[in-house]
């Protein structure tokens, strides 16, 4: 072999930048939400995508189908035009203009946002996005993108299940956290209970005792 010889270029290695480059500009833009959102972490936000074809006038019709809420449009590491949107109640999620198609971002645990913005903007997406032809994502035709991160940092790519099954999903979650947090509280309960109502040592009984007796005595 000829060592003078120009390497062939490694594809296995293109394959990993462009695996660390995805995950780089996604953890930046899931930051950019945290911090928008109110999260404390990452971790805590999840994004919806979906892969359309779309342009100007399609984003246009969405804002103007959604003027009853409070909409600011944001900076940040979005990839795109980024907007806020605000219920009367304060409830908030970011959607995000791609040409590939609408982004939601929202905090998976914030359940009013999840309850009310989410499935408002995904039936209205879905309303506007009828008279396209159905577009391939990476999970087949009209499927859109459900993406987070675990607590190691690793994105987790998947099909995402209709809006009313997000919400499902994350209120049984939530559940699930205050069912834990309740028996914890109940087990410090039963624990501050049998300290108060444990009968006093025999040591103390004898102090008591010699107390008693050396008033007698005097």
């Amino acid at each position: 072999m000829d060592k003078g010889a120009p390497k062939k270029p490694s594809y296995e290695v293109r394959a990993v930048s462009q695996k660390d480059w995805r995950k780089k500009t996604f953890l930046a833009k899931f930051k950019a939400a945290a911090s928008e959102l109110g999260a404390t972490s990452p971790q805590e936000i999840e994004s919806l995508k979906f892969r359309d074809l779309t342009g100007f006038q399609e984003y246009r019709d969405l804002l103007q189908e959604l003027s009853s809420l409070e909409i600011e449009q944001i900076s940040g590491d979005y990839q795109g035009r980024a907007w806020k949107l605000t219920d009367v109640d304060g409830n908030s999620i970011v959607i995000v203009e791609h040409e590939t198609g609408l982004e939601i971002l929202y905090v998976t645990g914030a359940i009013a946002s999840i309850i009310g913005l989410v499935p408002l903007v995904t039936n209205i997406w879905s309303r506007i996005r009828n008279h396209w032809p159905p577009f391939r994502g990476r999970f087949g035709a009209g499927t859109p993108e459900r993406r987070r991160f675990k607590q190691n940092n690793r994105l987790v790519e998947e099909p995402a299940p209709p809006a009313e099954a997000i919400v499902l999903q994350h209120l049984l979650r939530q559940y699930g956290t205050l069912s834990e947090r309740i028996s914890s509280l109940e087990a410090e309960v039963l624990s501050l209970k049998s300290r108060i109502d444990m009968p006093p040592r025999s040591t103390d009984k004898k102090k008591r005792a010699k107390s008693s007796g050396t008033k007698t005595k005097h």
